[in-house]
């Protein structure tokens, strides 16, 4: 099938449930998404049916729409088929107009093709593919590679997860897994465990945790508080990106010395040990005693593995209380609510990062525009060669990295005080085989944050 002379490509929607989902990220005040589909639709190009639109990753918000249906708690696999087309329908119900509007859309001969992120893995289920074109039109997917090509390789697009140890899957290409109930489910990528069994559990409180990218970002902020509950998560977090090459991730890898201490406390902090003892007991020996888990947490990387075990098993609720009791500088790292100091840098350049993997696509064949999406962060540069990339950044309000380090959890509570910027790529093939490129605002807010 011959491509069209227009593409335009957008990214991170993040559609939830609608109204009555406080999960749900998206910008729809003024029905935005499905208003810019209508009006591109009634362009000339939508008029002879010229367009594609391609919805880069992160469209539908599986992640954490409906996060009763998913009862499996594994930190390996995700939804069973059944369970993506319950939170399918959620989202259906909750934003019938953009479906619509794609339906529409594609009525005049323009395509729609929908590519798979982190948050929409989902996407590779047949049965919910099947069940998005009954409402959403003839619509095309873009599943199992890190990135896709139109125009004979001369744009290159790509969402940009698999660049990011926190949220790649380590089979993408077919990333399903059978339980141990021999029941197909989806692989879970690390991101999505803490987007699930905390972030969720977090924006009950602060609704704009979830929209802090990249997890680092929220590691830093979670640091600055008096909770030592959560000064635990945010070591967590770090240590898990500990685990990969500093080249890779831009990060600065230097270990707090949080871990060390938490071990010791195990070690010679009698009430403390209690405290761990029952949660091992929860998630892992209803038998143990507090010895057996004090001869078994020895080491950071066990009590690392043990804390993951408790996030997936059990509610936060029920967990921070018993590493809140252990404040007052008993860690050894500082003067309370001032422990930022110990994660001064683990910072993930993402945008830097995604640049890089641009010019490495550039000096690839006949490439001459890449596309990526992910940070949430827009971006664009102009390469000396003529080359182009671009991140249309997201359809939900963001916050600048350059800005996380000054955040607080407070500042977290009303999501209207952040900015948005609704960007989508124009590209457009001439028969010169030259590529135009550019990246359009459609609408934009600015926040006091």
């Amino acid at each position: 099938m011959p491509e069209q002379p227009v593409t335009l490509i957008v990214s991170d929607l993040h559609v939830g449930g609608g109204a009555n989902d406080p999960g749900d990220d998206h910008v729809s005040d003024q029905v935005q998404f499905s208003a810019f589909v209508r009006a591109q639709g009634n362009t000339s190009e939508g008029q002879r049916g010229d367009i594609e639109l391609i919805i880069n990753g992160d469209f539908l918000e599986f992640a954490q729409v409906r996060p009763e249906v998913y009862t499996l708690g594994s930190s390996t696999h995700w939804c069973s088929e059944p369970e993506s087309l319950l939170k399918l329908e959620a989202i259906l119900a909750g934003h019938p107009d953009i479906f619509a509007a794609l339906s529409e859309f594609q009525q005049k001969d323009n395509r729609v093709t929908i590519a798979a992120g982190n948050h929409d893995v989902d996407l590779y289920w047949p049965r919910v593919q099947a069940r998005l074109r009954e409402v959403a039109g003839p619509v095309a997917f873009e599943l199992g590679n890190t990135c896709y090509t139109r125009y004979d390789g001369r744009l290159v697009i790509g969402h940009g997860h698999m660049y990011d140890p926190a949220n790649m899957f380590a089979h993408w290409a077919h990333p399903f897994l059978t339980d141990e109930f021999g029941a197909l489910r989806l692989e879970m990528c690390p991101g999505t465990i803490f987007m699930v069994k905390f972030v969720n559990w977090l924006e009950k409180s602060y609704p704009f945790a979830d929209n802090i990218k990249p997890v680092t970002a929220l590691a830093r902020i979670l640091t600055k508080e008096d909770r030592w509950g959560l000064v635990v998560v945010g070591w967590m977090l770090t240590r898990f990106l500990r685990r990969y090459p500093k080249a890779a991730l831009g990060a600065d890898t230097e270990a707090p010395k949080i871990g060390e201490r938490l071990v010791q406390l195990i070690a010679y902090d009698p009430h403390f040990a209690e405290k761990i003892t029952a949660l091992y007991r929860t998630v892992r020996d209803s038998q143990a005693t507090t010895e057996t888990v004090q001869q078994l947490l020895t080491t950071e990387e066990a009590l690392a593995s043990f804390l993951v075990d408790v996030f997936v098993s059990v509610s936060p609720d029920e967990w921070l209380p018993a590493f809140d009791g252990i404040g007052g500088g008993t860690l050894g790292i500082g003067e309370k609510g001032k422990t930022l100091a110990i994660f001064q840098s683990g910072r993930i350049a993402e945008k830097e990062l995604l640049r890089d993997k641009a010019t490495g696509e550039l000096m690839k064949g006949r490439s001459q525009v890449v596309v990526f999406g992910h940070t949430h962060q827009p971006d664009r540069v102009q390469f000396a060669d003529g080359g182009m990339y671009f991140n249309p950044g997201s359809w939900t309000r963001y916050v600048d990295l350059d800005q996380a380090n000054t955040l607080t959890l407070n500042d977290l509570r009303r999501e209207e005080d952040f900015p948005y910027q609704l960007n989508y790529v124009r590209v457009e093939a001439d028969p010169s085989d030259v590529l135009t490129a550019e990246m359009v605002c459609y609408q934009e807010r600015i926040g006091t944050r």
